[in-house]
């Protein structure tokens, strides 16, 4: 316990209003609007950029910033793609080899043996002995458009070649494997330090991968955690000593977006919906006020 969030919040005429979410314990928390002489330490702390503030239980101060920067898939799966569009250095198999993919593919699955065996007769007709990955998106479309596989029996054919050969023709979710080496920077929690400084984290929240059909819609958005120095004691608790990095698991929750992770930590949600009901009330009580004018 001892963790306790901030919010600054922008009110009318320009004004700002700090609110506060506190951890008593395990059961029990606190979310209060704090008065003026409590806010004044936030609010002229000159950090107009200030609006998610966390206090740890070594009583350090961080301040927790959206970067306009997003995560990407991992640099391998890039070096991949420059190549396929450069032509150079393409991975690839032999005609033999995607022969003999087929040819296992039959005996693992009789009831696409025929469809396999055609694949097979259409193959050997080709001049090319090597088929890079371009080569094989060509093969791909030409089945997909005269019909030659199912579907399903297209995906069992990428699957085997990425099982016997490595090749990756499409990124699949559902794939552990796949999951580990392309899409790591978009799924579950990320994090690094700064190599410039090792009290500031950067991390993402991304998809919470799982063995079914799923997209991942778009990039996530990276976030900086940093030690807010105004706010600080000299010699405060630094993020080895403290670590820190425990107030990832307060995003690892269900409740707030559902089978989603939370971008920020959960208390931030409590925080935005008591704000909310806040100005709803000043509006509220604004409108009587001025019914009885």
């Amino acid at each position: 316990m001892g963790w306790e969030f901030y919010q600054v919040a922008k009110e009318a005429y320009g004004t700002q209003a700090v609110y506060l979410f506190k951890m008593i314990n395990s059961d029990e928390f606190e979310v209060r609007r704090l008065d003026l002489q409590e806010s004044s330490k936030f609010i002229n702390s000159d950090d107009t950029d200030l609006q998610y503030l966390i206090k740890t239980p070594a009583n350090t101060f961080y301040n927790l910033n959206r970067k306009n920067i997003f995560t990407l898939p991992n640099a391998e799966l890039f070096g991949d793609i420059n190549e396929m569009i450069s032509h150079q250095n393409c991975s690839s198999v032999t005609k033999a080899e995607l022969k003999r993919a087929l040819n296992d593919l039959s005996k693992s699955y009789p009831n696409y043996r025929t469809k396999y065996q055609n694949l097979i007769s259409i193959i050997n007709k080709r001049e090319l002995n090597s088929f890079n990955i371009n080569d094989l998106k060509d093969e791909f479309n030409f089945i997909k458009k005269n019909k030659i596989l199912s579907p399903i029996a297209i995906n069992l054919l990428l699957d085997e070649l990425y099982e016997q050969y490595g090749l990756v023709l499409k990124v699949k979710p559902k794939i552990k494997s796949h999951v580990q080496k392309h899409l790591s920077g978009l799924t579950y929690i990320n994090y690094f330090v700064d190599n410039d400084d090792q009290d500031v984290i950067y991390y993402n929240a991304g998809t919470i991968s799982k063995n079914m059909n799923m997209s991942i819609a778009k990039a996530s958005h990276i976030w900086q955690l940093q030690p807010n120095i105004k706010l600080n004691e000299r010699g405060f608790a630094t993020i080895e000593t403290e670590n820190i990095l425990k107030f990832l698991q307060l995003m690892m929750v269900n409740f707030v977006r559902f089978h989603h992770l939370t971008v920020i930590p959960f208390p931030f949600k409590y925080l935005r919906e008591f704000i909310q009901l806040e100005e709803k009330k000043r509006s509220a009580k604004k409108d009587v006020t001025d019914l009885l004018k």
